[in-house]
């Protein structure tokens, strides 16, 4: 009896090195992804705590400089804002393309691992076949011998 072989194991096996390729860059772009999304929240704080600072509190006076001052340094992190959320966008985006790239790489391993697994159930079938015929003409040459 023969043992089972797979003839595509070498393409099964790129298949999954592939395949973890792909989920290690989706992981690096996830992660980027999320810290951008943490930069972006702290530089939205951040401008926030600016526009607080601008409006003063009643009573109070403030010099037309420091409001100046103020005024642009909230310009400057509205500014680090938009790139922010850009990069954040791009970085979104990067990772749904890679994300589509992994679910493809899953896609195509599964189905040589399907098809592993029905050459193995057919090749079991042809054995158990085998097997039988082999045990019917046992029995048929110890039946002719009596």
């Amino acid at each position: 009896m023969k043992s089972f072989s797979f003839r595509l194991d070498r393409i099964l096996k790129l298949r999954e090195d592939a395949e973890q390729v792909h989920a290690r860059r989706f992981g690096e772009a996830a992660r980027e992804e999320a810290d951008l999304d943490q930069q972006c929240r702290a530089q939205a704080k951040y401008l926030a705590e600016i526009g607080e600072r601008i409006v003063p509190d009643a009573g109070k006076r403030t010099s037309a400089g420091v409001l100046q001052l103020l005024h642009l340094t909230s310009s400057v992190a509205a500014a680090q804002l938009d790139q922010a959320e850009q990069a954040r966008h791009e970085a979104e985006q990067k990772a749904e393309a890679l994300r589509v790239e992994l679910a493809q790489a899953r896609m195509e391993r599964k189905t040589l691992e399907r098809l592993k697994e029905q050459q193995q159930v057919t090749w079991h079938e042809g054995q158990s076949r085998d097997d039988r015929k082999e045990m019917d003409e046992i029995a048929a040459r110890s039946k002719g011998r009596r």
